[in-house]
């Protein structure tokens, strides 16, 4: 900023005074406080919010772990009980496995008598088959048991594309393994899927159960199961035996998993950040929740008694821009103003190469009005006059009061001075007309008229309202030209 420029800005502040700059701050500083009661009241109600979810996913991983050791321990009491004669294709242990799959709550969908070398003794399927041994899904499940632990297999898929998984428990004789058990759950007809597609959070949320390899074993969305879980962040730290909270930042979906502790198989609940930080669930809010709604609404209270005060300033400052422009008795442009519009207008037709004319008028016999009936009634003449004036001309024309009884019409985009003609008189005529059944004025109008805005707004200006005192010399109720200027 240059020197003159400062000073002009420092004599601005000192004319516009300090409260002006108070409010302002002031006004700054509320915003900035209602922002930050905005920001924490979101980041309090997400965190809140999380929570819940997190709090939630943990009870379902919960319900995953009981599933998958009362799917074991299913198997582990059948195959605890009764003898086996562990011999190939015999047919009492195959009779058994029948009995047993009929029977069974969980492990429904077949069941399996295995050496400790992994060759098949006996099999039985209420559907189309189990999956081979050679299937890499039994090699979880076929760790643990070498390490003497029941455990789960990863999802497999048998003939008509059925996913299963399978459960195996040592045999045991004289206290001894002799043999492994091993039962089958159908996977899209199973408890847990039955359980998991149940739950529904809005209209994104989904809820997956997937095993050590990250495939889907129960989803919300049924056609999910034996399909790959996509959210890799998640499945490490379901491997890890971590329960967490995350927005994805690729999909941008808010992610609660928990490990089950059991099989390397976790839980997972997926919704869109949209949603899920959406409308807070009713009936989950907490007190510090109540609070952040509190903090909100007295920010949006802040925020709409500030915008008001805005617009009334906003108004304010209009209203101020409206009087400086404008005459406060007739509301047309005042001096100032019509001096600067006739200065736009001979730009614009030295530009375009057209015509501008002014219009100087002062009444007749106003003078009277005033001394016999008042000012009142005079002020009311004026205020007619100015509508009479607006009617008259087009709404391009600059009308403006120059003061007192005197006034000023602009007109631009002219090519001929029989243009102006039609107007005078029908200006005349219409001022002639009585204003009320005692008052009854004149008006003499003198017209100056720049070709191509060849004039100067001074001589224009000069030479309209010269030509007005000729025509009020006349006799008055009559229009004078003053000769043409830059006549083409």
């Amino acid at each position: 900023m240059t020197r003159t420029g400062f000073a002009r800005a420092l004599t601005r502040l000192r004319l516009l005074g300090w409260m002006p700059l108070v409010s302002i701050l002031l006004i700054g500083l509320v915003g900035l406080l209602a922002m930050s009661f905005t920001t924490t009241a979101t980041h309090k109600s997400e965190s809140i919010h999380l929570q819940d979810r997190q709090s939630l996913q943990g009870t379902l991983g919960g319900l995953g772990t009981q599933y998958v050791l009362f799917s074991l321990k299913e198997g582990l009491d059948y195959a605890s009980t009764g003898s086996w004669n562990l011999r190939p294709n015999d047919p009492t242990d195959t009779a058994r496995l029948q009995s047993f799959v009929s029977h069974a709550v969980l492990l429904n969908y077949g069941a399996a008598v295995v050496s400790l070398s992994a060759a098949p003794l006996s099999t039985y399927a209420a559907g189309p088959g189990v999956p081979p041994p050679s299937d890499p899904g039994y090699k979880p499940m076929i760790a643990a048991l070498l390490a003497a632990k029941p455990d789960v297999s990863s999802v497999m898929t048998v003939s008509g594309g059925i996913h299963v998984v399978a459960m195996g428990v040592p045999i045991t004789v004289d206290g001894q393994p002799r043999a492994v058990f091993v039962g089958f759950v159908r996977l899209d007809t199973s408890a847990l899927e039955t359980y998991v597609r149940a739950l529904h959070y809005g209209h994104t949320g989904q809820t997956y159960v997937v095993d050590s390899g990250g495939t889907v074993v129960a989803s919300t969305d049924s056609t999910k199961i034996g399909k790959a879980f996509l959210y890799t962040s998640a499945l490490h730290g379901i491997a890890a035996g971590r329960s967490a909270s995350f927005v994805d930042a690729r999909t941008h979906d808010v992610v609660s998993y928990s490990a089950f502790g059991v099989g390397g198989w976790g839980g997972a609940t997926v919704q869109s950040a949209a949603e899920f930080y959406g409308p807070l669930r009713s009936g989950q809010l907490r007190i510090e929740l109540a609070i952040v709604a509190l903090l909100v609404v007295a920010a949006m209270i802040v925020l709409v008694l500030n915008y008001k005060r805005e617009v009334a300033r906003r108004q304010y400052h209009e209203q101020v821009a409206y009087q400086a422009a404008h005459d406060g008795l007739t509301g047309l442009f005042n001096r100032s103003i019509l001096s600067e519009r006739l200065v736009q207008a001979l730009a614009r037709a030295k530009q375009q190469a057209s015509d501008v004319a002014v219009l100087y008028l002062d009444l007749d016999a106003f003078k009277p009005v005033n001394d016999n009936f008042g000012h009142a009634a005079g002020d009311s003449i004026l205020v007619e006059m100015a509508d009479r004036l607006r009617r008259c001309t087009r709404p391009a024309d600059i009308v403006g009061r120059m003061g007192g009884d005197e006034f000023a019409i602009v007109i631009e985009d002219l090519h001929s001075p029989s243009q102006v003609e039609p107007l005078t008189r029908r200006i005349i005529d219409e001022l002639s007309r009585p204003y009320a059944a005692v008052h009854s004025v004149g008006v003499s109008v003198g017209v100056a008229y720049a070709s191509q805005g060849n004039a100067t707004p001074e001589d224009l200006m000069r030479d309209a309202d010269l030509a007005m005192y000729r025509a009020k010399d006349s006799g008055g109720n009559r229009d004078e030209w003053a000769e043409a200027l830059g006549v083409r």
